[in-house]
């Protein structure tokens, strides 16, 4: 068996390590997530209903995809630190039996996803005018988290290896194929079936299959991290144990965000359809907006994880202060452009006057905290590289249970949306501050106390 491809993160430059896997990571993530922005774009022309319709289904799909961003993390971790310190039979087991436990967790979602859709959107607000559009949707959808899941739980792989260009390629790719099967499939286009919402949900659920065949077969002929023979499937539940020391607790703390997400777009429904249009189209334009934070979290976990591997302690320290600079400097960029342009950026998706005024005022005052939101998404994604996934747990929770979701509930009694919004963006900034402050203490605990020798010298 030939011997797992990796790139060595220990030594070199450590701004370079960093721009040159998150820079491929920014243009795969942005054009994975402009799949739910030219689906928003394209449905968007079917009427006001399927955008609200969008709205309710990208708060269950964002659950389904944040388990698995959770699920990363704990692959990622651990093998980076058996990469760190090049342990290949480990990388080799870990890498196979992520790929079994993927597929049974997909079957899961889907089983689970089909027999509750109904129940589960009438539960979020849906009313009887936009729930057949969902069911619509979410049919076809729920077959779909195998070829999902596991691209990413591959990529997480590749980026523990530390290489993260392959991955990047084959997801701007598969955006570009989406880009074209959409208004393919939506409108019915040169002979293609004019199918409405469903059409959207068809071309993403093709674009996935396809990339996921892509990804098992770069991990199985590319990077030699497969492997079926029985002493490493046999080694399946310890793989798992590892996996998930981090993987649940990060798995429950980015399952947190997209459940909140999911309570708060049915608190926001009460205001109208419209408000639900509205948010939809200002969270998907700020996930596109963040794609910076999620491309830094997911590179600044692989490189502090084989540093720690190795016993690099200064190369950790750097890798944070320069994260964090990062950070300040980006959100503060983002407040300002999305807050001169908000409207313009609004009428891109809607005509109506009421769904482009709440669009603007999303984008008016939560982009301010972007800055520390996104230094709370490195400050996690270190916690789970250095093997203590807890403290992220708390924040998160913290962030959006005790924070977010209390104050949004309080005010959309008693104000407009405007109040709920900036209660939003409070909630985000008190979390970056606490999570820096925290993150600080804790790898500074991490070094080795000097020896008696050392101090003599």
């Amino acid at each position: 068996m030939r011997t797992p491809t990796r790139i060595d993160l220990t030594t070199g430059s450590v701004h370079r390590h960093l721009i040159r896997m998150a820079l491929p990571m920014i243009f795969g993530l942005t054009a994975s997530m402009s799949f739910s922005f030219v689906d928003l774009y394209f449905i968007g022309t079917l009427g006001d209903d399927s955008l609200a319709a969008m709205g309710f289904v990208a708060r269950v799909i964002m659950i389904i995809f944040s388990a698995t961003i959770g699920l990363s993390a704990g692959i990622s971790s651990v093998l980076a630190r058996a990469a760190g310190s090049n342990n290949q039979e480990e990388v080799k087991k870990i890498a196979t039996n992520t790929f079994i436990l993927t597929l049974l967790l997909s079957v899961f979602f889907t089983v689970s996803g089909l027999l509750t859709i109904d129940p589960l959107f009438i539960l979020m607000g849906a009313d009887e005018d936009i729930l057949p559009l969902i069911r619509e949707y979410m049919t076809i959808w729920y077959f779909s988290p195998l070829f999902m899941m596991l691209p990413m739980t591959g990529g997480a792989v590749m980026r523990a290896l530390g290489d993260t260009k392959y991955q990047g390629k084959i997801m701007i790719f598969a955006a570009i194929g989406n880009a074209i099967l959409d208004p393919l499939l939506i409108f019915g286009h040169f002979g293609f079936p004019e199918l409405g919402i469903a059409g959207a949900a068809w071309a993403s659920l093709i674009i996935q299959f396809i990339t996921f065949v892509t990804i098992f077969y770069a991990l199985y002929c590319r990077y030699h991290v497969i492997c079926f023979k029985k002493e490493t499937v046999g080694d399946f539940f310890n793989s798992v144990k590892k996996i998930m020391h981090v993987g649940i607790p990060a798995t429950g703390t980015n399952m947190i965000i997209p459940i909140v997400s999911a309570i708060i777009i049915s608190i926001i429904a009460d205001y109208g359809n419209e408000a639900v249009a509205a948010t939809n189209v200002a969270t998907t334009i700020e996930f596109l907006a963040l794609v910076p934070f999620f491309a830094l979290s997911a590179v600044i976990g692989p490189f502090i994880g084989q540093n720690l591997g190795a016993g690099n302690y200064e190369r950790i320290d750097e890798c944070i202060k320069k994260s964090t600079m990062f950070c300040l400097a980006w959100g503060a960029l983002l407040a300002f452009l999305l807050m001169f342009f908000a409207v313009p950026i609004a009428t891109m998706f809607s005509t109506d006057q009421d769904i482009v005024k709440i669009t603007a005022l999303y984008l008016c005052y939560v982009p301010a905290s972007y800055g520390l939101y996104g230094l709370v998404m490195s400050v996690n994604a270190i916690f789970n590289s250095i093997g203590q996934p807890f403290p992220g747990v708390v924040i998160s929770t913290m962030r959006v249970f005790v924070l977010q979701l209390p104050l949004v509930f309080i005010a959309s009694m008693h104000y407009d949306l405007d109040i709920v919004f900036m209660l939003i963006s409070l909630s985000n900034m008190i979390a970056g501050i606490i999570g820096y402050i925290w993150i600080m203490k804790t790898t500074a605990a991490l070094k080795p106390f000097p020896t008696d020798a050392a101090l003599t010298d």
